[in-house]
């Protein structure tokens, strides 16, 4: 079980958070645009300390260029990580076929950040039923079962991947 504390959020955040569930956010930005974040346990390739991280544009409008939105997704991240034992899954979305750009702004998000060298970024993609999936996990490089947790993660993709 995770604990992020929505008072230590919003102590950094650039918008204002709030807490709809036990670890699921909202904010509006300057635009207007909602958003949701959130983690939900996930057993599909390990039994525990799995999060699949989340977010919607509850909008559903364009969303423009807005740094806010990078700065607060990453003071809940950070807040999830203060934690040791947590791993963050990240699955992106394919329902406009715009995973793989999602899958690349991950990656420069975390490339950019600069607190990366403390954690570990791994991503796979897989083709099932003629879709591309891109998923990553991030962990702590401290996390306890560091290489047991790396380690199911890529087997699990490599026994789904069907092309």
């Amino acid at each position: 079980m995770i604990h992020i504390s929505l008072e230590a959020v919003n102590l950094r955040s650039p918008y204002k958070v709030e807490q709809e569930d036990e670890n699921i956010f909202s904010f509006v930005t300057k635009h207007g645009i909602s958003y949701s974040v959130g983690f939900v346990a996930d057993v599909s390739f390990f039994d525990e300390g799995v999060y699949q991280f989340f977010l919607i544009n509850e909008s559903g409008s364009s969303s423009l260029a807005d740094k806010g939105v990078f700065e607060t997704i990453r003071v809940i991240i950070e807040e999830f990580f203060a934690q040791k034992e947590p791993v963050m899954l990240y699955i992106c979305d394919t329902t406009d076929m715009r995973q793989e750009y999602r899958d690349r702004l991950f990656r420069i998000w975390f490339e950019t950040y600069e607190k990366n060298d403390l954690f570990s970024l791994h991503s796979e993609g897989m083709t099932i039923d003629n879709v591309r999936y891109f998923s990553s996990i991030l962990l702590r490089k401290d996390h306890p079962m560091y290489i047991k947790v790396i380690s199911a993660f890529h087997d699990f993709t490599k026994i789904h991947n069907q092309g």
